[in-house]
Parts: C-alpha cells; structure tokens; sequence
C-alpha cells in the first residue's frame, strides 16, 4: 500500500515536472515571438512596411487575446493599429482620386475602430501607463471622417492625449500629438498651426534625430503652403532616414513643382 502511494507521489511529481518544462519552454517560445514582434513594428514603422506591421499585429493580437491581464500585449497591438493607419495616411496623401482617397479612409476608419479595442483594453488594465493613452488619442483622430465625427471624437482624442501628458509630461509622442492637435483643429475650436510649428520645432531641437518631429513638421509646412520649408525639413528626414518613404515622396513631388 505504501509503495503504490509512493509511485503515485512520484508520478504526480514527474507529470508536475514536465508540465513545468512545458509551461518554460511554451513562455520562452511566446516571448521571442513577442520580441520579434517589436523588431517587425519597429522597422516596418521605419519603412512603410504594411507586410511587417501586419505581421506584428497579428502576434500581438494573439499574444493579447491570449493573456487577457496583460496591458503590454494589448498596447503593442493598439500601436500596430496605428501604424497600419499612419500607412493609410500616407496613402490618402499620395491619391490623386477623390473615390480612392474616400476608400483609403474608410480603411483606416475600420483599422483605428479595431485598434481602440486594444487600447481601451490597455488602459483598463493599467491606467497610469502614459502610452496607452496617446495611442488612444491618436487612434481616436484617425477616426474622424468628417465634420460631425470631428467634433465627437477630435474632443475625445484631446482627452486622451492631455491625460497622456498629465501621467507624464516628458512623454514626446504625446506632444506631438498635441502639436497636431493645435494644427488639425480648427481656429474656432483653438487650433492654431503657428504655436503646432513652434512645438514641433522645440522637440525637434531636443531631439534631432526623431524621424516623426520632421515628419509632422514637413507636412505640416507642405499644407501650410511654405513649399521651401518642407523641401528643407524632408531631406533632413531623409539624412535620419535614407529609406523613409513619405519623405521621399514629398522632395520628389516638391523637385517637380519647382
């Protein structure tokens, strides 16, 4: 009797065992797959890369539905989201036709819808994370789609991206998505693309190698009419970055119209 209370502590013990390895070996496969997920965002971010950013979405999606409790996984899937919209922007940019432009928009109007799932989620989960909350905002304006889901959702954005800078100040990405707060809103509402510049320039003197600060500031300057500013602003994007693609686009189309 006491010999087979012995083997089934011992089996107990061995099926513990294995189980144990298991639960390591599967934790270590998630988390390089979760790393290579960062790699593949970040340089699909860099480049434009829709296939790359796509990839790292889906693995975050996963990893996130999987580990409901896990705010980090349902960031990075929200921040893909918005990668895949900042895609759909710069093909918005690029249309030369008012039914495709419609099309791109109704695109990244679906893409931030799913992305905001994510984010919500995140903040949920963990409220003061600084981050989730600018990628809400972002998410948010990438939503509107015209006058009326402006007005509601542009007031949302600004909520997010003002709590965003309240848990942390210091948060760039936050300013500058403030910075484009002041110059996509109209003047009525307290827009005003002049005090947009002044902080885009300001970050981009703290931090001169920030691709996104001459990004924004480019297009901004472009929209703006200051065609030489923008020409001047995307090639210093494309000495940061030789293979960004808006940039390039944008001294290309700009050479043209000289």
């Amino acid at each position: 009797m006491q010999k087979l209370r012995l083997k089934k502590v011992v089996l107990s013990f061995l099926l513990f065992f294995l189980y144990s390895l298991f639960l390591i070996h599967v934790t270590k496969a998630e988390s390089e797959s979760f790393k290579s997920a960062k790699q593949f965002l970040q340089e699909g971010v860099r480049t434009y890369d829709t296939k790359q950013i796509q990839e790292a979405k889906d693995i975050f999606v996963e990893h996130a539905d999987k580990n409901s409790a896990d705010y980090e996984s349902a960031y990075y899937a929200a921040l893909s989201y918005l990668g895949l919209c900042d895609v759909k922007n710069f093909e918005m940019r690029k249309s030369r036709n008012k039914a495709e432009m419609k099309v791109r928009k109704k695109e990244r109007v679906k893409l931030a819808e799913e992305g905001l799932l994510y984010a919500d989620r995140s903040i949920e989960l963990k409220k003061d994370f600084s981050e989730s909350h600018r990628v809400k905002g972002a998410l948010l304006s990438n939503k509107i789609s015209g006058m009326i889901s402006g007005m509601r959702n542009g007031k949302l954005a600004e909520q997010e991206i003002m709590s965003a800078l309240r848990i942390d100040n210091n948060n760039i990405m936050a300013q500058i998505e403030n910075a484009r707060m002041f110059i996509n809103k109209p003047s009525l509402l307290g827009g005003d693309t002049k005090k947009g510049i002044e902080i885009l320039n300001s970050i981009i003197k703290e931090f001169p190698e920030l691709e996104t600060g001459y990004l924004n500031l480019g297009i901004t300057y472009y929209e703006n009419g200051e065609e030489e500013l923008a020409a001047k602003t995307f090639k210093k994007l494309l000495e940061i970055n030789a293979d960004n693609p808006e940039a390039k686009y944008f001294v290309n189309h700009l050479i043209v119209l000289e």
